[in-house]
């Protein structure tokens, strides 16, 4: 799935990429500007699955009007379980549900008091150095995420690199670290079904081995999961071998996607990966049976 060297953009018309990132959460490019990239690339289909918003869908799907390629509302809740981040993305969602809007609106809420925790942490730090809340609203168009934080950070001289300021201060049980409101992931797959998306497992390759994935699989199928994602940037071929007997042995879906935040440097870039179409295809005749 990995893409070549010798691949020329011509080859990517019948590939796709399920899930990205735009500047309505903690991506740096537009929405625009993804399907943009996506064109040029002649992607055949991306999703747009912004952490808990669908902020950016609108002008995605505007900005891919009457040109050759489809975009996909979705959406990625950041979940938890026994202090284990779980990941889900939602697939064909409703982006203008009401509930899905006033969870979405809560979430946000709760990410905008948890910027705020975080950032007088960080002026608490005696560094001579300080941020502020309005500094990094200014940069976020949408959910304000550690992201947004960690660039003013760079910007004030704290570190170079965004993972240098992860790794440094932002991480989990990193000095400036605040946990923030989470749903389940029965909570957040329950939801997605209820409104008429695809709820899939994202990338569960950075899933924590105190969880049974198996298990975990097999328990959260009773509660509507369709899917998990198999191609990831950071999955080996023996992770992808095993996502894929689980998928065949649960009856699940494959997906897969980049995880796009839109910097060429700092992580996966959009098509990065050769996922078929075919995939998506049969995605479509799943949701056509539900």
């Amino acid at each position: 799935m990995q893409k070549s060297k010798s691949d020329s953009s011509n080859d990517k018309q019948s590939f796709i990429d399920l899930h990205l990132h735009t500047t309505a959460s903690d991506g740096t490019f537009s929405p625009n500007q993804v399907v943009k990239v996506a064109l040029e690339l002649k992607l055949k289909a991306i999703a747009i699955t912004d952490h808990d918003t669908v902020g950016g869908i609108k002008e995605a799907l505007k900005a891919a009007e009457n040109e050759p390629i489809e975009v996909i509302p979705g959406i990625e809740f950041s979940t938890e379980i026994n202090s284990v981040s779980i990941h889900i993305v939602g697939l064909y969602v409703d982006f203008q549900n009401k509930e899905l809007l006033e969870l979405t609106h809560e979430i946000q809420n709760a990410r905008e008091i948890r910027a705020k925790k975080i950032i007088e942490k960080v002026n608490s730090l005696k560094t001579g150095l300080e941020i502020t809340f309005h500094e990094v609203l200014e940069l976020s168009d949408g959910l304000i995420g550690r992201p947004h934080i960690g660039e003013v950070m760079i910007r004030k001289g704290f570190a170079k690199t965004m993972n240098e300021v992860f790794e440094k201060f932002l991480k989990r049980g990193g000095p400036c670290y605040v946990q923030r409101f989470k749903l389940s992931p029965k909570e957040a797959i329950e939801f997605l079904k209820k409104i008429g998306a695809i709820p899939i497992i994202a990338h569960p390759g950075h899933i924590s081995s105190k969880i049974n994935l198996d298990l975990f699989i097999a328990e959260q199928k009773q509660h509507g999961l369709m899917g998990i994602e198999v191609y990831y940037p950071s999955h080996t071929k023996e992770q992808v071998k095993l996502y894929r007997e689980l998928v065949k042995k649960h009856d699940l879906l494959e997906s897969g996607g980049t995880d796009c935040h839109g910097k060429l440097n700092e992580g996966p870039f959009i098509g990065r990966l050769d996922i078929p179409y075919s995939l998506l295809i049969k995605i479509k005749e799943r949701r056509k049976k539900e």
